[in-house]
């Protein structure tokens, strides 16, 4: 027999038996699917949380914050310095420093007519949405321009837009209050995909230029200083110079200090532990793909069992015991492979749902799915072995007589 014929076999005895031979499938199935969708899902969050780090600039950008000091006759620990009008001014006349801002956080009540929501507040330069992760949907992005001049304009997000204005109206053009100042609403912002949290839970967002919000909030402390740096500029040098030159200014030898590799940190550390919980969960799937394969080796036994007499017969008509093995192998691994490529599609359309209806983002490597197809061929091998080792070693006189 060769091998066409042995496939053709193999096809014909799952055939007949089409209900058992999806039920005995649907085990590699499931664990397939479940390992494709598990580690799609987890390499795209990994990648998501990188891009969000890498966004931030981090080549690009010089990020000076206070430090705690310890020193006797300095601020105390818990006392946290703060950046002053002068220390911008001192870092922008450096050579090889592009450009210089600074963002503020806090919370806030926004107010429109009779609708009061309490609303995180975020400052800063006129690319911070690039910084927070949101696209102005409605409206415009506030501009150098209006940060320079302490324009009074804010960016809402949906959310808050929605609990301020409700359907039906343009937020754009409207003016709201905060703390008692009033502001022109000039857009409205959405979440990208980066911004898992505000997405999920809706957050509610103003977005104002950095100055204005110092204008509002003067006891607001600048405790982040953000130095983009020009291109073909020593990084570590001018970072150097900058502290050096911070910290003799504030008269304090540790007030400042450079935490712009913090990020690339960050970096590593999420994607060293993004990679071992998808491995951990992929690993717990991977139980489904065992239960199907003890599902495999028991239905090839049944069939050993229900086929005894067929075997005796073809061997009596010359089948050799190798033959026999490989049938009943060849049978065994072909459930597995249909029940695994079932999978894979079934694992990669469940990554592409996750994708388009939820913020979580989904990555289906080609690693993934060839990993996915070799463990459904190896549990047929494995599984199989057993049952079609027991189909070659019948005695043929013995398999003729078994009723």
């Amino acid at each position: 027999m060769n091998f066409s014929e042995m496939i053709a076999a193999s096809w014909s005895s799952l055939m007949a038996n089409k209900l058992r031979s999806m039920l005995t499938m649907l085990g590699i199935l499931i664990g397939v699917a479940s390992i494709i969708a598990i580690v799609a899902i987890g390499q795209g969050g990994k990648a998501a949380v990188i891009t969000a780090i890498e966004s931030q600039g981090a080549e690009e950008t010089i990020q000076i914050l206070p430090r705690e000091v310890v020193e006797p006759g300095l601020p105390q620990p818990g006392q946290v310095l703060k950046f002053t009008d002068q220390d911008f001014q001192l870092v922008q006349g450096f050579t090889g420093v592009a450009s210089v801002s600074y963002s503020l956080y806090g919370q806030g009540v926004v107010v429109y007519r009779n609708h009061q929501v309490n609303a995180s507040i975020q400052a800063g330069p006129a690319q911070l949405n690039d910084l927070a992760h949101f696209v102005v949907v409605d409206g415009r992005m506030f501009t150098d321009a209006d940060v320079a001049a302490h324009r009074s304009v804010a960016v809402l997000s949906q959310s808050l837009a929605g609990k301020l204005f409700g359907s039906g109206i343009d937020p754009v053009g409207k003016v709201v209050r905060i703390a008692g100042h009033p502001l022109q609403v000039v857009g409205v912002a959405a979440s990208t995909q980066f911004n898992l949290f505000a997405s999920i839970l809706g957050a509610d967002y103003i977005y104002l230029p950095a100055t204005t919000c110092h204008d509002f909030f003067p006891w607001w402390n600048i405790t982040e200083m953000d130095v983009r740096i020009a291109p073909g500029t020593d990084k570590a040098d001018l970072s150097q110079r900058l502290v050096t030159v911070l910290n003799i200014h504030a008269h304090n030898p540790n007030a400042f200090e450079d935490a712009s590799g913090f990020l690339i940190g960050v970096e590593r550390i999420v994607g060293t532990v993004t990679s071992i919980l998808t491995l951990v969960i992929g690993a717990v799937a991977g139980i489904a793909l065992v239960v199907g394969g003890v599902g495999v080796m028991n239905i090839m036994l049944v069939s050993v069992t229900e086929r005894t007499q067929e075997i005796g017969i073809r061997m009596s008509l010359g089948a050799t015991r190798r033959a026999i093995l490989l049938q009943f192998l060849t049978e065994s691994v072909m459930i597995t492979v249909m029940g695994g490529s079932l999978g894979i599609l079934l694992g990669v359309l469940a990554s592409w749902i996750v994708h388009w209806t939820t913020p979580l983002p989904s990555v289906v490597s080609w690693q993934a799915v060839a990993v996915g197809f070799l463990f459904s061929v190896a549990t047929g091998v494995i599984c199989g072995i057993y049952p079609a080792n027991k189909a070659a070693r019948l005695d043929p006189i013995d398999a003729l007589r078994y009723e």
